[in-house]
């Protein structure tokens, strides 16, 4: 009961990510229409409303983080930012749930008890979850990029070993044309969308606020596991080289059995001939 009553009293932040980019502007005229104050900088937008406290951090990578409401209202917001202002919705919504209170050191700690993950603020300045809300966002789009690289493997790993029991893959040429696809898809986006990851421009004009973003990229592992994703990219290059070697040796073949046919239908010609003569 007490522990109950204990997260009752915490305060929710959750992490979105739901696609590969969100129009900020279009986000910011919407929320000021609705009476919410918006600040908009390079890469993210502030809203919030002084009648209902609570924060909102929209990142142009396609994740948002949002500190103090319920989740009757996240899941408002999910519908309403999806269908209007997102591009490259993703098949599969990302999600990292934290509770957040307010003490005297701003930290990042897992209860054991409640098996939640509690940041503690020390003030309530807005400037301080922005700088946490980074490291937030970044942990989701890493998860997203995690999930995406984990299905192209899992739907290929079959490959190698088929290669080893049979000498060849059974798939067909369009088949496998799909799989270099999809596979090259998966690793270009990727790749294409990994300066996400690094240290944002914000706290090169506020260094004052970048410990609060080591702390929470300490705490969620992300050097670890962008190293992780980088073995795993490797991973998917190596599939890609497998088929595209695939490909390679089904088209020399057709080119020897193209030529063969062509030589024996030559060697027949010419016995034709001096048949006649």
């Amino acid at each position: 009961m007490n522990d109950s009553r204990e997260l009752r009293s915490l305060l929710r932040c959750v992490s979105f990510c739901t696609a590969g980019s969100y129009d900020l502007l279009g986000l910011s005229n919407y929320f000021r229409k609705k009476g919410y104050f918006t600040r908009l900088l390079r890469d993210v937008l502030h809203v919030t409303n002084l009648k209902r406290p609570g924060d909102i951090f929209f990142f142009n990578h396609g994740c948002f983080v949002c500190w103090g409401f319920k989740k009757k209202f996240e899941d408002k917001l999910l519908e309403e930012i999806t269908r209007e202002f997102s591009t490259q919705v993703t098949s599969h919504l990302e999600s990292d749930h934290f509770y957040y209170q307010y003490g005297q050191e701003t930290t990042i700690d897992s209860h054991e008890k409640l098996r939640v993950d509690i940041i503690t603020l020390d003030s309530e300045d807005s400037q301080i979850k922005l700088a946490i809300s980074y490291g937030l966002a970044q942990s989701i789009k890493l998860e997203a990029f995690e999930e995406a690289l984990q299905v192209a493997i899992r739907t290929n790993s079959q490959l190698p070993q088929e290669i080893a029991s049979r000498g060849s893959i059974s798939l067909s040429r369009r088949a496998i044309f799909k799989r270099i696809g999809e596979i090259f898809i998966a690793r270009s986006s990727i790749n294409l969308n990994i300066e996400y990851l690094d240290v944002p421009e914000y706290f090169w004009r506020n260094p004052s606020l970048e410990p609060y973003y080591i702390m929470t990229k300490k705490y969620l592992d992300i050097p670890g596991r962008v190293m992780a994703l980088n073995q795993k990219l490797d991973v998917l290059q190596e599939l890609l080289d497998i088929l595209n070697s695939q490909v390679q040796h089904r088209h020399s073949s057709l080119l020897e059995s193209i030529i063969i046919i062509l030589i024996a239908v030559e060697i027949i010609i010419s016995l034709f001939q001096l048949h006649i003569v």
